[in-house]
Formats: structure tokens, sequence, C-alpha cells
């Protein structure tokens, strides 16, 4: 009778035990989330993103793109010239209607990056003057000048952080790059922490179709060792032909060699002109970037003539899918598309 008891006990603690595990077991096999404000989350809330609605944005990757050119930035505003304030306004009304800083580099290896629904845009800065980038002493000290060019982008991205910081000044050796002679290599090294880019614009700046293969090659490459000795490691990739002349043969400006020192430029840029093709477009040649130069005020403005000629034409204009390993184009951009140039990424075409 005893023995029969504790069985019957012991049957009892059995299947009491197995209905405790059936309420805590999820049978489908698959692993619980944890439940909103569980402390497994430690409290937080789980938010779910929302997929992007590409026709919403008007995404198009197939769209154009400005790489803005500047030369001396100053006292005076001219042909060659802007004001420091004019500047300042130039990239304030690039925030304003929705142009978003990029890398020239990024763009030439197609890697944007861009927020979704905003347009990339290229800042360069040819001749290396001391308006581009200028210390100042300031109790005892160098600083950069917040009026030069590396000041005011530097307060942008302090306003507006999304705006970004990127930009690429073309420098020669004569003049020094920057100018100020007893600190040019410091100017050189904080670009690049910057995060900013220096490109070739030759070592004496002159006409290269007047210039032998040598010659050329000798013009870029002491540039590329003049930088690097500066920064050992940067690669200076990218050029911008001196008043936008090419040499006889523009393989000359893409690559080359000069006793020893080797070259090798992804892109090479032009003088004013138009906005560029997009990387994966038909008809992109990144051996002759054409640059739209900023000049002008009032009706004469040349930048506000390109930002209301995209306004009036989105379909041209490059936006952002927000996602830099996809290629999203409207249907009816589908031709433009040298799917060639696509690579890895995934092209998306959508209604």
């Amino acid at each position: 009778m005893f023995k029969a008891k504790n069985l019957l006990l012991w049957a009892i603690l059995i299947l009491f035990t197995f209905t405790l595990l059936g309420c805590s077991t999820d049978t489908s096999g698959s692993i619980k989330e944890p439940e909103e404000n569980s402390p497994e989350n430690n409290g937080e809330e789980i938010v779910q993103e929302e997929p992007i609605d590409l026709k919403e944005i008007k995404a198009n990757e197939v769209g154009q793109i400005m790489v803005l050119e500047w030369h001396v930035i100053g006292e005076k505003e001219g042909r060659w010239a802007r004001t420091y304030e004019n500047f300042r306004k130039d990239l304030e009304t690039l925030y304003e209607r929705g142009y978003r800083l990029v890398s020239l580099r990024d763009v030439l290896n197609n890697n944007i990056s861009t927020e979704a629904g905003f347009t990339p845009v290229i800042l360069t800065f040819d001749d290396g003057t001391s308006g581009h980038f200028r210390y100042i002493e300031k109790d005892g000290e160098m600083i950069i000048d917040p009026t030069c060019a590396v000041g005011i982008l530097k307060e942008m991205n302090e306003l507006y952080p999304d705006f970004g910081l990127e930009a690429t000044f073309f420098v020669n050796k004569y003049p020094i790059p920057f100018e100020q002679r007893a600190y040019w290599q410091d100017k050189v090294k904080e670009v690049i922490e910057l995060g900013m880019d220096i490109g070739n614009h030759t070592v004496n700046h002159p006409k290269l179709n007047k210039l032998s293969q040598e010659e050329v090659a000798k013009e870029l490459a002491l540039m590329v060792e003049m930088i690097e000795e500066v920064v050992p490691g940067y690669k200076m990739d990218t050029l911008a032909l001196p008043f936008g002349i090419k040499p006889q043969d523009i393989n000359w400006a893409v690559q080359g060699e000069y006793q020893g020192i080797d070259y090798h430029n992804i892109g090479v840029l032009d003088v004013g002109s138009t906005p560029m093709k997009s990387p994966v477009a038909k008809g992109y040649d990144p051996t002759l970037l054409p640059r739209v130069q900023v000049f002008g005020e009032g009706a004469e403005d040349n930048l506000l003539k390109w930002l209301d000629y995209f306004d009036k034409n989105p379909h041209l204009r490059y936006i952002s899918d927000g996602d830099p390993d996809t290629i999203a184009v409207p249907k009816d951009q589908e031709e433009k598309v040298d799917t060639s140039r696509i690579g890895e990424k995934e092209l998306i075409i959508y209604e």
C-alpha cells in the first residue's frame, strides 16, 4: 500500500512538471523576442524602421551631380573670386535646398551614402590660396581663421552635422599650398585629418597641351611625392586640369611615372561647364569630369541658376535612396543606367 501511494505521488509530480514546461515553451521552436520594457531589452522600446518609399522621396540614382568649383575666396566678388560672406551663403543655400556634402573620391568609387531623399554635392577648390585655409594667432596659438573656407565649413558642420564636411583642395607646389609657407605642411595634415582631401593641380600650373608626355608626368608625379612626404601613405588620386586644358593624350593625365614616382588619377576634372553624370549612367567619363563654377550675384548667380534648373527638372537630379548597397532608379529613367557600372550593388527599378 505504501509503495502504491509513492508511485501515485511520483506520477502526480511528473505530470505537474510537464504541465509547467508546456505553459512556458514556444512549441514553434522559435526564440521569442523580449517584450517591450522587459529586463532583456533594458526597458527600451523596440522601434521598427519604416521601409523607404522610393516613389515618395523620388529616388533617382542615375541623376546628375554637381561638382562645385571655387577659386579665390576673399574680400572681393569676381569671375574667379567669391567673398567669404557669399561662400557662407552658398553653403547655407545648398543645405536648405536638400543637398549634402560627399567626397569626390566616394563618388568616383560609386560609394555614395547620402541620406534618403537628399542630393549629394561635391565641393572643390583650385589653386590652394590662403582664403581656402588660413591660420591666425589667438592667445598665443595658431588656429583656423573662422572666415576662411575651411573655417566656414567647420562652422557649418557644427551647426548642421548632417550637412557633412567633405571637400577637395587642388594645390600646386608654386605657390606653396595655402600660401602661409611656415604652416603649409600642418595645413595639409589638418585638411586630411578633418576628412577632406588634397588633389593634384600640378607643380607649376602649366597648360598641359604644350608639354611632352615626360613633362606632364613630371608635373603630376612631383606633386604626388610632395604630399606623400608630408602625409606618408596618403594617395593623391584626383587631378584638376590647370585652365581646364587637357594634355595631348588624356591618358597621360590618368596615370604615369617619373623617376620612379607613380601616379594614378581615378578622376580628372575640367574647369566649369555643367553637372556631371551619375557614376552609373551611360556616358559617364571619369577622365574628363565637368564642374559648375560658383560666381556672380543676383540674376547672374551661377549656382542659383543650376539649383533652379534642378527644381524645375527634378527628374534630372540625383536623389539618394539612403542605401549605399543599392541603386534605385524610376522606371522612366531605366534606359540611362549603364548596368556594367553597377558592380555588386543591387539595381532597383521602381514604378
